[in-house]
């Protein structure tokens, strides 16, 4: 295994300038970046981009300026050895190309190094579990692995370069929409979000399914009935955070779903409402997203009993007395305003009872 962090790489990482010592005669005179200039350049402006097994992003060889490219071609000569043999090849063919863009002599090393035909990019992962040494650095389709999750949501870079194809994507949506209840709640919405990103700038349309749910770009539409629900539980349990969900509802207009529903989230913790998610709940991230999909032809529960929108739509208002003393006046009123939306979001089990009503199971 290399071990590419805490090195001499390039110029960059010589703070004891043993190799600037070493070429100085060849070039007295070369402009440097200070380190806010360096951090300001693009993952383009550098021959190589590596990610780490922990998802650290490495930019190595700056190649933007005719001064970075010459000394990049030295700095390769003296530590390409240090580098697995694909990174040297997509590092040195970038150099090389830069070379010739600002009529520079490529050193004998990078002429020796550099891939043979151009690499896709100049991203190169290093080799470590569900990862692979290619170009295009993508993680298996298996994604299935946990740690993989977070390093998706919490590293763009990394969430990139793992879904490099319309596959990847889609096979990263699969696995959300079969382990969505092992992943911890405050991760599933980061990794729905760069999930929906990545399939955007591939040329997908918006991601349907569980994805959805934690990621879109409107608001549900029960979302106002989800906040009521919220406000009946705290006038029993903390009237005070009453009025600051109030408030919180008021200014919904004016904040992207995306900030609201984080915003929810953090005051559910505060506010003591967590412990109701999965039965009187709906989490914050499904409360406020609105699904990315057609309405289906029919409803359906986990044990695949089934009811039409039009006869779920007509139990409400025909059965609203039987629904009431199931699952209390709230629930009951909400269903009425929007039949289909409200049993969406009510747990398996509530659901089933809904459906048997509906069929005249009770």
């Amino acid at each position: 295994m290399f071990k590419l962090a805490n090195q001499v790489i390039d110029i960059y990482d010589d703070v004891c300038l043993e190799g600037i010592r070493k070429i100085a005669s060849l070039r007295p005179t070369v402009s440097v970046l200070s380190p806010e200039e360096h951090s300001r350049l693009s993952d383009g402006a550098f021959a190589l981009s590596m990610i780490t097994k922990k998802a650290a992003k490495l930019n190595k060889f700056p190649i933007d300026t005719a001064d970075n490219t010459w000394l990049s071609n030295q700095y390769f000569d003296m530590n390409a050895h240090k580098l697995p043999k694909l990174a040297a090849q997509i590092a040195g063919f970038h150099i090389k190309t830069a070379c010739a863009k600002f009529n520079l002599q490529p050193t004998d090393g990078v002429v020796k190094l550099a891939a043979p035909i151009a690499p896709p990019s100049n991203s190169y992962f290093e080799e470590a579990d569900g990862l692979r040494a290619s170009p295009k650095g993508a993680l298996s389709h298996g994604f299935d692995k946990l740690a993989q999750v977070q390093q998706i949501g919490d590293n763009y870079t990394f969430a990139q370069n793992a879904m490099p194809s319309q596959g990847h994507v889609k096979a990263a949506c699969q696995y959300f929409d079969k382990h969505v209840t092992k992943i911890p709640l405050e991760m599933r919405h980061k990794y729905a979000a760069a999930v929906q990103k990545r399939a955007a700038e591939l040329g997908m349309p918006a991601q349907a399914g569980t994805v959805a749910k934690y990621a879109s770009d409107g608001y549900s539409g029960a979302i106002d009935a989800h906040i009521r629900m919220r406000a009946s539980l705290l006038d029993a349990i903390n009237p005070r955070a009453k009025e600051t969900l109030e408030k919180m509802a008021a200014m919904k207009s004016q904040v992207s779903p995306k900030e609201f529903a984080q915003a929810l989230f953090t005051f559910d913790k505060k506010a003591g409402l967590t412990r109701y998610y999965n039965g009187q709940l709906t989490n914050p991230f499904e409360a406020t997203f609105a699904p990315v999909q057609h309405a289906p032809k029919l409803l359906k529960t986990a044990s695949g009993n089934q009811v039409a929108p039009d006869a779920l739509a007509s139990v409400v208002n025909e059965k609203h007395a039987e629904i009431k003393s199931y699952f209390g006046q709230s629930v009951a009123d909400e269903m009425k305003k929007n039949p289909t939306a409200i049993f969406e979001s009510l747990p398996n089990d509530a659901k089933e009872i809904i459906v048997n009503i509906a069929n005249g199971c009770l």
